[in-house]
């Protein structure tokens, strides 16, 4: 019979360590820490039995999937480990009834042996703002040293996004936890691989920067459901199969500096006790000392509008080659097997060669260099910034944390400001030279759009300690709503009853707000969360919900009107991830409602929710917009806009831009459309031509919200916190 927790599940069960206080573990090992004896020495005598697996996806609507669980768990059970490490992705969608299903499938032997990291099926259809998976998996920086090694347990993944990044308290927490370390070998869990051809986590080289001071011998991963051994850096990586696709897990046996590790797969689940085993590798955790001998201690770019040149110096004399490519833009959280490489010519310790790069557009790009010794060690990989041409930015700023919401312009004075938050919860208003007017704070972090409200005078923020603050121009506070849960979705408004409304979910609860008081005009419980911008008529209040599903609402009271599926699929996690759940509701001016799901565009009627067309596309990330003609602006993920007629959905044209539209969407100025890619590619789109350019890419870092119209600008934010002021053209 399984053991219940009533306050802790089976993988946060294990004590954490770290200075009181903190929020993430790391400090001194765990038994140094309760006064009992050190861990056992490094010095390859003591046995080591651990269990690595990932990509469990638990559903409990899916009995396929637990039975494969139920057989790995029981079989794991029986090897009795000392620890198992999941390599994220413990559930299908991240919700509470999938975390209370793993938890229940974990037997009492194994119930304080387990730790974890979250994967993107935690985090993408997260309404909690990680406060969910905090309680259920843990910080997102951990330890646990078991039998002389120090296990690291790393969460790169980012708010409700596929795309992953080591948010700088991760670095930190990071670099103190394999600090701490001293002399214990190291192991990291995550669940996203890195490496050569691997596009995942976004800045990927600023954790090289912290392993190349402490250098980990053994990552573990999960994610790509696939099994593959690869090495770089001096740092082995195991990518493990996903116990919901081939039920089977990893067995890490013997000493420290000879791990051996073995494959055990379950065939067929209704003989769990039968399994096949096959033996993978054999690891040395054995720390590596000193700095890297291969690594390039200098790289040096230049080169014409045609081609990059590189001049890469080594540390010492070199035996091998070196070669290079250009940072393949064009995958978002992905990977790319087939890269192209060029050789790079030299001998000894300088080698020097040229990239085409006639297509590459002007402004923030990224070169990889790779070095293969012939010294078995495997290969070196370096990502180097640079800068090509002018870069078409009239202004930057940068604030403290990450941004993740759109902008607002608000009318300040004779002119305007633009406000911006982070995820610090600091709120800056800033004039059309990217001054900063006044700054202030919030409780929570900021990851959703500000928004315009009060005749362009005040400014909502929603931030994920539960709190709606509407700030004046000035950045004062003229109120702020509390619900009690955070707000970690986009806030639309619009007439409600007469008077200016302000709506935005927590969760699976709507809230409608007298703009004027902050007092709510009701609030309604929704069959599934919602993180997506409603929008009202006037009568009725329109929104995507997470049950696959368009929803209109009563604006008076909150009483449902009427509902309308987008996606034929069954059962709770495909209905969520097809459907409406981030779309931003969009109202024409003929009372048409555009709601998008993963595979087409609907207009619906506002009294009964019954279509008027149809369009085929993904068009669910990407705000739309409406010409002075009147025609409607959208753009699919692949990166095409596309001109419709709002009466009747007819195609009237379509333009394809060079790289992936997502949240980022684009912005309609006179005419133009000012596209942003996933990784920062603008793009000018002009309407009545057909003409496209590509003006610059603005960052390295992924672009995740929505610009603005500012000034002689169109403004768009990054990941990594910067504010960007674009020329118009």
């Amino acid at each position: 019979m399984t053991h219940r927790l009533s306050r802790r599940t089976a993988l946060t069960a294990l004590s954490t360590v770290g200075a009181a206080g903190a929020a993430v573990a790391h400090a001194e090992p765990a038994a140094a820490a309760s006064g009992m004896p050190q861990p056992a020495d490094p010095s390859g005598t003591g046995l080591l039995r651990f269990v690595f697996l990932a990509d469990t996806h638990t559903d409990p609507e899916n009995e396929e999937t637990m039975t494969r669980l139920g057989a790995v768990l029981g079989a794991v059970e029986q090897f009795a480990p000392d620890l198992v490490m999941h390599g994220g992705d413990v559930t299908e969608h991240g919700t509470v009834a999938e975390y209370e299903a793993f938890d229940a499938a974990v037997p009492d032997a194994l119930r304080d042996r387990i730790v974890a990291v979250p994967g993107n099926h935690e985090t993408r259809w997260d309404p909690t703002a990680a406060q969910r998976r905090h309680r259920f998996i843990g910080e997102d920086v951990r330890v646990r040293d078991a039998g002389g090694v120090r296990v690291i347990l790393a969460d790169t993944t980012t708010h409700q996004q596929e795309v992953a990044w080591w948010s700088d308290r991760a670095l930190t927490d990071l670099d103190e936890a394999m600090s701490g370390a001293k002399n214990l070998p190291r192991i990291l869990v995550t669940h996203f691989p890195m490496g050569e051809g691997y596009y995942y986590v976004a800045n990927q080289q600023q954790f090289e920067d912290v392993l190349s001071r402490h250098p980990i011998p053994l990552h573990l991963t999960g994610h790509t459901h696939r099994e593959l051994l690869t090495r770089v850096n001096r740092r082995d990586q195991l990518e493990a199969a996903a116990v919901k696709i081939d039920a089977a897990y990893y067995e890490l046996t013997g000493r420290i500096d000879r791990l051996e590790v073995t494959r055990v797969e379950i065939p067929d689940v209704s003989a769990p006790a039968r399994t096949v085993r096959t033996p993978v590798t054999t690891y040395d955790l054995r720390p590596e000392h000193g700095k890297d001998d291969w690594m390039p201690r200098e790289v040096v770019t230049g080169g014409d509008v045609a081609s990059l040149a590189l001049d890469v110096t080594l540390p010492g004399s070199f035996r091998g080659s070196v070669d290079a490519t250009l940072y393949d833009t064009s995958v978002y959280a992905g990977r790319n097997d087939d890269l192209r490489w060029t050789p790079l010519q030299g001998r000894r310790r300088r080698f020097s060669g040229s990239l085409e790069a006639s297509l590459l557009a002007r402004g923030d790009n990224r070169v990889q260099v790779r070095v293969r010794p012939e010294d078995q060690s495997g290969n070196r990989l370096l990502t180097v910034p640079f800068v090509r041409g002018d870069r078409g930015i009239a202004w930057e700023t940068r604030l403290e944390g990450m941004i993740q919401g759109s902008p607002a312009r608000v009318r300040w004075d004779d002119g305007e400001l633009l406000v911006v938050a982070d995820s610090s919860g600091q709120v800056l208003g800033l004039d059309p030279s990217g001054t900063t007017q006044w700054s202030c704070q919030v409780a929570g972090e900021v990851r959703h759009d500000l928004l315009t409200l009060g005749d362009g005078r005040s400014v909502a923020v929603p931030d994920t300690a539960g709190f709606l603050h509407l700030l004046a121009a000035d950045g004062s506070q003229r109120w702020r709503y509390d619900a009690d849960a955070p707000f970690a979705a986009d806030p639309g408004a619009g007439p409600l009853a007469g008077t200016e409304a302000l709506m935005a979910c927590s969760g699976s609860t709507l809230h409608a707000l007298d703009v004027e008081s902050g007092r709510p005009l009701w609030t309604v419980e929704l069959p599934a969360p919602s993180m997506g911008a409603p929008a009202s008529d006037g009568e009725r209040v329109f929104l995507g919900v997470g049950d696959g599903c368009v929803h209109a609402l009563d604006g008076r009271t909150g009483t449902p009107l009427w509902t309308t599926s987008l996606t034929e699929k069954a059962g709770s996690y495909q209905r969520f991830i097809y459907g409406p759940w981030n779309d931003a509701i969009t109202v024409l001016p003929d009372g048409g409602v555009i709601a998008s799901g993963i595979d087409d565009a609907w207009c619906l009627e506002p009294t009964d929710g019954s279509t008027r067309w149809r369009l085929e596309g993904s068009f669910q990330y990407a705000r739309e917009a409406v010409t002075d003609d009147g025609d409607l602006v959208m753009a699919t993920e692949s990166g095409e806009i596309v001109r419709v007629d709002p009466v009747t959905g007819q195609e009237l044209a379509r333009h394809a831009t060079a790289e992936r539209i997502l949240d980022e969407g684009f912005v309609l100025v006179d005419g133009v459309v000012y596209a942003a890619s996933h990784s920062g590619l603008v793009t000018a789109v002009h309407l009545a031509t057909g003409d496209i350019e590509q003006i610059t890419r603005i960052s390295t870092a992924p672009v995740l919200a929505p610009g603005v119209a500012f000034g002689d600008c169109v403004v768009f934010v990054d990941l990594a916190g910067t504010v960007h002021a674009v020329e118009r053209v």
